[in-house]
């Protein structure tokens, strides 16, 4: 298994690969310790704080001018002044991976300081939140809003509360850990034959960069798994970049090995 973990980090062009995942008893580790940009994927810290503080989910929140920003996400493109309630700005920042909600979140809770003592409550010690989302850095700005490991996200998915777990079942996007398996999100909408796999996870992908962290389930039995990409030097922002095939393959190969997919 390690072996071709290493032939898909080979197929990154010189980008790194770092997987942690668990099944059962059992676990695989690849460059799991090493510490990654985590793009969105920290936004999954940030709701959890939502839910631990125990905050109003249907408190009225004013989008200020300082949470408006680009990248992903639709309330950028909004005309202010624009309000909505707490729950409705962890929703999008976990379905659509909004970061102007995302900022938003952050701002609630108190900010990034708030978010790194729950995350050292947790024990994860490399997992932090440097800054609000932003593009136009300043010379005192941190390179990246977040970093982390695998190995952490791993542990901080069995910390998680059912709220942020349902906030991250509303994620569809197919790019990376679902890509290759047999998923249907729309099932129960669409009426239709529910698929062999689920998929609950929150996918992350700044230059560079592309990550997944979730769990996989079949049959009842659940596969937890973050898997991160860095350093790749293809520019495409679709889902054929090779860190999302990458990570895509990552998930197939534990899926067969596990599910027998």
């Amino acid at each position: 298994m390690i072996d071709t973990l290493g032939q898909i980090e080979a197929s990154l062009g010189g980008g790194v690969l770092g997987v942690a995942a668990s099944f059962e008893d059992e676990a695989v580790l690849y460059n799991e310790e090493i510490v990654f940009p985590t793009a969105s994927c920290i936004k999954i810290a940030i709701v959890e704080e939502v839910f631990r503080q125990g905050l109003d989910l249907s408190l009225p929140i004013e989008i200020r001018a300082e949470d408006f920003v680009g990248g992903s996400g639709a309330l950028s493109s909004l005309t202010p002044p624009v309000n909505l309630p707490l729950g409705d700005l962890a929703t999008l920042t976990l379905s659509i991976s909004d970061n102007t909600a995302s900022n938003a979140c952050l701002r609630a809770v108190g900010g990034p300081d708030a978010v790194n003592a729950r995350l050292r409550s947790f024990g994860l010690t490399e997992t932090t939140v440097h800054r609000p989302i932003k593009f136009a850095l300043g010379p005192g700005d941190p390179p990246h809003t977040a970093t982390g490991t695998p190995a952490e996200f791993l542990a901080l998915l069995g910390c998680l509360s059912e709220g942020t777990r349902q906030k991250m079942a509303l994620c569809t996007d197919e790019a990376m850990l679902p890509r290759f398996l047999a998923v249907n999100p729309f099932a129960d909408d669409l009426r239709t034959e529910t698929p062999p796999f689920a998929v609950v996870h929150k996918t992350g992908g700044v230059t560079g960069v592309r990550n997944d962290v979730g769990w996989i389930s079949r049959g009842g039995r659940t596969l937890a798994i973050a898997v991160f990409t860095k350093d790749t030097p293809d520019p495409r922002w679709t889902p054929e970049n090779a860190g999302c095939v990458a990570v895509g393959q990552v998930a197939e190969m534990l899926a067969e090995r596990f599910f027998g997919a």
